[in-house]
């Protein structure tokens, strides 16, 4: 029997040539299935800071509530995308809800949307009280649009996956507030508000609720405060820190309070994550979140030492927009060999980077060559590994080896 992460490799191989999108054959499997969504469901899109805002939510609200959350993709092990009453679902039983739904499939579906109802089946069968749904990509065509959102989050806008979802923010806004819905809240983190989702609001009378407009979280020295309740800082960025908590709130405003909301915020990896004051993970590959990670190297005197960094990166994101806000902090750059046929080679990064900022960077046959490299070094560095989920997944699966 394989384990579920080369069950989840093998299934989404044989699933491949399925691309047809299509949410009217999903909600049929749905109703099939009986699967019954809960009193509350959250839906939450937006170009970076989905997995962190809904990450919050979840830490928060199940103090007290029996909450299923569903993400994508996974940094080690596919379990982590489907967490109920904050655990991960068991490999057995992802398989077996997988099987039903394999079993009722009429062909055209693919891994993904077959994945997904395997985890809303198991958030039905489990009776609970909220379900936190994040979208893979856009919004409006994702599978977790087959249910009625009470509230709606749109963390942020920018240009990304661009060959789905457009090449400009009209286009791009458009996808993702298909995810609205008549009367319901939206809970908004941009400051720029595209014609496409201002009409969707009007259309849908949506209760609208904007970051640094209609709800403030407050920067102190050392720490956040929001409603009188002080949040230490943090890895979790200021945006999806202010748009988790008004969601709670939102669902229920008893939980914010000092007994029950202790934040020295929860750790989530691959998003600003320090490790041992050594390593630093983060997976931005793209331009906005690179930026974000440049900021909180700088803002935490991070970059008071050498940094020796890590990359990798998928082929067809704009990789010289995601290198450019390192290039005058980072010291030396390493290239591992990462087995996975959405990353761009090696040869072509080395390329990149001498054409573009004409800097020599070293290749290595495997991340843990890269890290051993670094390792030796008595400078004692700050490791910077950055620009992937599949290079994050990698280093979290090397971690326990390490010396942090």
């Amino acid at each position: 029997m394989p384990d579920l992460s080369s069950w989840f490799v093998s299934k989404s191989q044989d699933y491949q040539l399925n691309k047809k999108v299509n949410l009217s054959s999903l909600k049929n499997l749905i109703s099939k299935l009986s699967i019954k969504p809960p009193k509350k469901i959250i839906s939450i899109t937006g170009t970076n800071g989905k997995g962190s805002t809904a990450f919050l939510i979840n830490q928060v609200l199940s103090k007290k509530y029996k909450v299923g959350y569903y993400s994508s993709p996974h940094l080690v092990r596919p379990n982590e995308r489907i967490i109920i009453k904050n655990k991960y679902a068991s490999d057995s039983s992802i398989k077996e809800s997988f099987k039903i739904i394999e079993e009722i499939n009429n062909k055209e579906l693919n891994f993904y949307q077959l994945f997904s109802l395997a985890a809303f089946n198991l958030f039905s069968k489990n009776d609970l009280d909220v379900w936190i749904l994040e979208a893979g990509i856009g919004g409006r065509l994702d599978p977790i649009n087959c249910f009625d959102a009470d509230i709606s989050i749109i963390t942020n806008l920018a240009l990304d996956h661009e060959e789905i979802l457009g090449d400009d923010l009209e286009k791009i806004g458009y996808e993702k507030s298909g995810i609205l819905r008549k009367k319901q809240s939206l809970v908004y983190g941009d400051n720029f508000i595209p014609k496409s989702i201002s009409k969707k609001i009007d259309e849908l009378k949506v209760n609208f609720l904007q970051n640094k407009k209609d709800f403030f979280l407050k920067k102190e020295n050392n720490f956040y405060e929001w409603n009188n309740i002080k949040i230490e800082n943090c890895n979790i960025h200021s945006n999806s820190l202010a748009l988790g908590l008004q969601t709670i709130e939102l669902i229920d405003e008893t939980l914010i309070n000092d007994s029950l909301f202790k934040l020295k915020s929860p750790i989530f990896k691959g998003r600003c994550h320090l490790i041992g004051n050594k390593f630093l993970v983060d997976v931005a590959h793209n331009e906005n979140a690179a930026i974000h990670l440049r900021n909180f190297i700088k803002s935490n005197n991070l970059n008071n030492r050498k940094i020796y960094a890590v990359f990798s990166c998928s082929h067809n994101k704009n990789i010289e927009d995601i290198i450019k806000p390192f290039i005058d902090i980072v010291s030396s750059w390493a290239i591992p060999k990462i087995n996975n046929d959405r990353l761009a080679s090696q040869i072509h990064l080395k390329s990149l980077f001498k054409e573009k900022f004409n800097i020599e960077i070293s290749l290595h046959k495997s991340l843990k060559e890269s890290l051993d490299l670094y390792n030796k070094n008595e400078e004692n560095p700050l490791i910077l590994i950055f620009g992937s989920f599949y290079l994050a997944g990698e280093f979290y699966k090397e971690e326990a080896g390490l010396n942090v």
